[in-house]
């Protein structure tokens, strides 16, 4: 069973191009220093015509909720969450379980 755990942050303001960097090499570190997700993607809307202020996306996949808590426990993690708390960030999350009656399209491999 894989979970999926999908966030979108909004800010008060629009970062600076060094906040986002940094944000961004936070959830870059992850991988290596935290290590329980089996994916992991961060992105900024390319337009900002139809995100409704939320600006970043999270994408990450865990074995099991259990390994997303401990992932959220972290103190990697916790560090994050203090930074976006000091950028007055509104994070919005979803999770859900990757099973046959979320999975509408498969993912093939390359080629």
């Amino acid at each position: 069973m894989t979970l999926q755990h999908i966030v979108l942050f909004s800010f008060p303001r629009e970062l600076s191009a060094a906040e986002a960097t940094q944000m961004r090499d936070m959830v870059a570190s992850w991988p290596g220093e935290i290590g329980l997700m089996t994916k992991c993607r961060f992105g900024a809307d390319l337009t900002g015509d139809r995100n409704r202020g939320y600006a970043y996306l999270l994408y990450t996949e865990f074995a099991d909720v259990a390994t997303m808590n401990a992932y959220r426990a972290h103190p990697v993690h916790v560090k994050f969450m203090d930074w976006l708390a000091q950028h007055d960030c509104t994070p919005l999350a979803f999770d859900y379980l990757l099973d046959e009656q979320t999975v509408l399209m498969p993912e093939h491999g390359p080629g």
